[in-house]
């Protein structure tokens, strides 16, 4: 095929000959007419000034179409993104007369992949049927007679083409067209990549403050640690790696002497995982006022969680009771970490009772206990973030070594024992940042 004409960018360096496929010469901007060349030049610096001027992605686009239609006269102007030729899809597309083309134009792929593999600005002069379907099929079906297709970059990174076309057999391009047409589209990358940062800019502030917001609010909604449980000594240490936390406590007085203590874990950080806690905490809240049944609120709660949230999302937890008049505790435990007693240095676990809640619709949780408890004894509850503190070289503080530390120091109240344990994690992280919310209460029965 002898009318199409297709050059690479860097096809001529310095010193450098062209290759044997490039039959053309690089067309040139400068024509040697000092008239043209003025046009050309004053066309090139108001398209590049307009498209640079602003930081909005939909104003930046919609220009850099309108200014493609204007330097080449073509009829239609289509502007696909994407890093490769599979992601490439249809951002814009209009015609001369302003009208919008739609989400899914007919164009020619064949030509726009090529321009992509071989990084080429191409124009494209059909006079025949056979020159079409060497174009390919979309060229013959859509009656084209000339097409223009030149990729737009960022750094060497392929963002996107910009692709015009006619039908019309006078509108056909010269090699100057195509020159300002390439000139133009190697600012347009970068006005385009700057307008995508500013946009990511603005987006992370925007949702920076909406994160801001869901801490305060969180702040608000975490309750208070018991002071005046006669009988009970309550002390609690809440850490979030992020602004909202997907960790959850509480605790209520049910009953003479009856303290409810909640700990539990959602999948997930920020703030989705926040308010899944808070609901969860709201309405456990709302059932041990109407159940007295702890089996039978986790059960509640299960179901509740199962219609709610999404597949994926689930919360572990434990509920227990201390009764400080009959000492003794019951609980559940919805696939959480063990609950741990200190009991005259030695320590006992109390394992799941269940698996974790929004699985499964209509798990039956069953409490047990109750269990008796002495003066001095010691209930510890964490979430996995205590024991999977790791340090820089990937070593997690791990369960046995806070078993120990359980057993050791067993006579501290209760706030001393969790500020010492909080040292002591802090101590094995080093400068490792945290990775996961750390939460931990500890109760002891005076």
């Amino acid at each position: 095929m002898n009318r199409f004409f297709f050059w690479k960018r860097d096809a001529q360096k310095a010193g450098e000959k062209p290759s044997a496929g490039d039959a053309d010469q690089p067309p040139s901007l400068l024509t040697g007419d000092p008239k043209q060349d003025e046009q050309s030049l004053h066309i090139l610096l108001e398209s590049i000034a307009e498209v640079s001027a602003g930081l909005d992605l939909d104003r930046i686009l919609g220009d850099i179409v309108d200014r493609s239609l204007e330097i080449t006269h073509a009829e239609r102007a289509i502007l696909l993104l994407g890093e490769d030729a599979e992601t490439l899809h249809v951002r814009l597309a209009r015609s001369r007369d302003g009208t919008d083309l739609g989400p899914d134009p007919d164009y020619s792929r064949s030509v726009v992949k090529r321009s992509i593999e071989e990084r080429r600005a191409g124009q494209y002069r059909v006079q025949t049927s056979e020159e079409a379907l060497q174009l390919g099929q979309s060229v013959f079906d859509l009656k084209l007679r000339t097409v223009m297709c030149t990729t737009l970059e960022f750094q060497g990174r392929l963002i996107g083409v910009i692709y015009v076309d006619s039908k019309a057999t006078r509108g056909e391009y010269s090699s100057r067209d195509l020159a300002l047409f390439d000139a133009l589209s190697a600012q347009l990358g970068v006005a385009i990549e700057n307008a995508r940062l500013h946009a990511d800019s603005l987006e992370k502030v925007r949702l920076e403050k909406d994160i801001e917001i869901a801490r305060r609010i969180q702040s608000h909604l975490l309750p208070n640690v018991p002071t005046d449980v006669p009988g009970l000594q309550i002390a609690l240490h809440f850490a979030a790696v992020s602004q909202a936390s997907g960790d959850s406590y509480d605790f209520a007085a049910v009953g003479d002497g009856k303290t409810a203590v909640m700990i539990g874990d959602v999948t997930g950080h920020g703030v989705g995982a926040a308010l899944l806690t808070h609901a969860a905490q709201a309405a456990i809240r709302s059932y041990l006022e109407l159940v007295p049944d702890l089996g039978e609120v986790v059960t509640r709660l299960n179901n509740r969680l199962v219609e709610a949230v999404e597949p994926g999302v689930f919360i572990s937890l434990i509920l227990f009771v201390v009764d400080t008049l009959e000492k003794t505790f019951s609980y559940v435990n919805a696939g959480h970490p063990p609950l741990f007693l200190i009991h005259n240095g030695d320590l006992v676990e109390f394992e799941k009772t269940g698996m974790v809640l929004g699985v499964v619709e209509d798990q039956e949780y069953e409490v047990r206990g109750p269990f008796p408890l002495d003066a001095g004894d010691l209930i510890f509850v964490r979430t996995d973030g205590v024991e999977e503190t790791m340090n820089s070289s990937r070593e997690i503080y791990g369960v046995d070594r806070l078993k120990s530390y359980l057993v050791e120091n067993q006579a501290l109240t209760s706030t001393e024992l969790l500020e010492k344990l909080d040292s002591t994690l802090q101590e094995h992280a080093g400068d490792q940042e945290a990775e996961d919310d750390v939460t931990m209460i500890s109760l002891k029965i005076l």
